[in-house]
């Protein structure tokens, strides 16, 4: 092809708004990915200090699409004598597991009395009052939204390890896991020093 320019080819790609700008798949991504309205909860899910799994799940659990016997109405299935493998009082749901369960009130409480949440195992109730500080970077809220993903999992995990693996963990355990994990996470974040920063550390062993 005969040139018409002394300057090197450059690859480009032209986005959204016609201005073409230097090609990357993050550009391109950026331009064909699906979009809709932003959801007043998405800093509480998602944020850079977020454990990646714990994120997924919460994100499931915003749209109350977890596989919950409950759903199993909506298959038709009437007839099976399933109980919550926690507290084995009623089916679970997304409200029984994550706001009524007896077992799982307890891990819930031992849990958020170690963030500045309130002192309540309703996960709505914890949502609501995260929402609109969620976007503040500040050591209270990290530790908060990363308890919240941390106890949201492990409930889960162990629903579906009783249900599915025949096996179990005492609530003791069950908070010591979450203790860890949260507790490992917050040793790989830098914070600023401060006060509540130096509370942090002394109440999660760091």
């Amino acid at each position: 092809m005969p040139q018409t320019t002394s300057l090197p080819d450059d690859i480009t790609w032209l986005g959204l708004d016609n201005v073409p700008r230097k090609f990357s798949v993050n550009q391109v991504w950026d331009s064909i990915r699906p979009r809709s309205i932003c959801v007043n909860w998405f800093r509480i899910v998602w944020y850079s200090q977020c454990v990646s799994k714990h994120a997924f799940l919460l994100w499931i659990l915003m749209g109350e699409r977890l596989k919950t016997q409950d759903k199993l109405k909506s298959w038709e299935i009437h007839n099976v004598p399933l109980f919550c493998p926690l507290c084995k009082l009623r089916h679970d749901s997304h409200d029984h597991l994550f706001s009524e369960c007896i077992y799982a009130n307890k891990v819930w409480k031992k849990a958020v009395a170690f963030t500045c949440l309130p002192m309540v195992s309703n996960w709505k109730v914890v949502c609501n009052y995260l929402m609109p500080t969620a976007g503040r970077n500040t050591v209270n809220m990290v530790v908060a939204k990363l308890v919240f993903g941390a106890v949201v999992y492990a409930i889960w995990q162990e629903r579906n390890n009783r249900l599915f693996k025949k096996f179990h963990h005492s609530k003791v355990k069950l908070f010591e896991d979450v203790f860890s994990t949260v507790r490992l996470k917050l040793m790989s974040i830098k914070f600023k020093n401060s006060a509540k920063v130096e509370r942090m550390k002394t109440t999660w062993q760091l």
